[in-house]
């Protein structure tokens, strides 16, 4: 039963190379039966569609250019070279990935230093109500508070500067760093 089989279907592949290389329309009938079964075999091998689609056309372009003689096995044949093209694809991809540079492609994702337009608005907010909170500290306080955050002097050098005591100085910037607080706190508490 076998060898009844394999002789009809080598039969039919001599009838079917026969054909083809006489009968264009043939060669029409099998890109339409084998296109897809191609392209289906050669994504799950790897290639994206559109790659898979361009080498399946390339397979029955290499079809064309050799004599139908020399094929004993016209779908194998194809199977074949499909294969051949998509590992010619890889290696293209793989020569054309190693050309351009990892460490340029990972520029675009770094992001850019600038502040958001949103971010940079409410630090302008941010720091305009620092700005008037600091203005309504009291003066002594204020100016403690300028000459440790700002200035970036040690409590000794301010209590120096001022004429009062290091514990004074303590007072002061405690005293300013509270009503900072409260009115940052007050001013960002919802409306009752």
């Amino acid at each position: 039963m076998r060898r009844i089989l394999r002789t009809r279907a080598s039969a039919a592949d001599s009838l079917a190379r026969r054909d083809m290389s006489s009968d264009p329309t043939s060669l029409a009938a099998l890109y339409a039966d084998e296109r897809l079964r191609l392209q289906r075999r050669l994504v799950k091998r790897g290639l994206s569609v559109s790659a898979a689609a361009d080498a399946v056309q390339e397979a029955f372009l290499r079809l064309l250019r050799i004599p139908r003689a020399e094929i004993r096995d016209i779908r194998g044949y194809l199977h074949r070279t499909a294969d051949s093209v998509a590992i010619d694809t890889w290696r293209q991809q793989g020569r054309a990935a190693a050309v351009i540079s990892p460490l340029a492609a990972a520029d675009h994702e770094i992001a850019d230093p600038a502040p958001r337009p949103d971010a940079a608005m409410l630090a302008r907010e941010e720091r305009a109500a620092l700005e008037t909170a600091i203005k309504i500290l009291p003066p002594r306080s204020r100016e403690v508070l300028l000459l440790h955050k700002f200035d970036g002097l040690s409590y000794a050098e301010i209590a120096q500067r001022l004429g009062i005591s290091r514990n004074t100085v303590m007072v002061h910037l405690a005293n300013a760093m509270a009503g900072l607080r409260r009115q940052l706190r007050d001013k960002n508490a919802p409306p009752a």
